[in-house]
């Protein structure tokens, strides 16, 4: 499946390594399933080949396997939140940006107002 559909739940397995490419460890995108099963079973066959890899003689011991859950919305929710972020960084106002979507799961956004505005937070 698609990890960039995010009209559906999908399972997402990450692979922590060394990238040649880029010349740096980096999170890695190995899959995304449309249901867990298939989600484990990569899991388990990953982490295995990992661990081999690991008590190889000159195995990268940081070289680690992630899995986890993207609801709907999350790529949008996730882009959201990187606009606000950058607008504040920038001494932006950021409210204008949630007209366009929701933040994620792990960021708020506080309004302070003095006593005398009719708008209180």
């Amino acid at each position: 499946m698609d990890p960039q559909d995010d009209s559906m739940m999908r399972w997402v397995v990450h692979h922590y390594r060394y990238d040649p490419l880029r010349r740096e460890r980096r999170h890695v995108l190995v899959s995304a399933f449309d249901n867990e099963r298939e989600f484990d079973e990569c899991m388990s066959e990953l982490s295995r080949e990992v661990e081999n890899r690991r008590r190889a003689e000159h195995g990268d011991q940081r070289e680690r396997v992630t899995g986890t859950i993207w609801e709907p919305g999350h790529l949008a929710r996730a882009a959201t939140g990187h606009l606000v972020r950058r607008a504040i960084e920038h001494g932006a106002d950021p409210s204008r940006l949630l007209d366009s979507g929701e933040l994620p799961d792990n960021m708020a956004l506080l309004h302070f107002a003095d006593g005398d505005s009719e708008e209180q937070a």
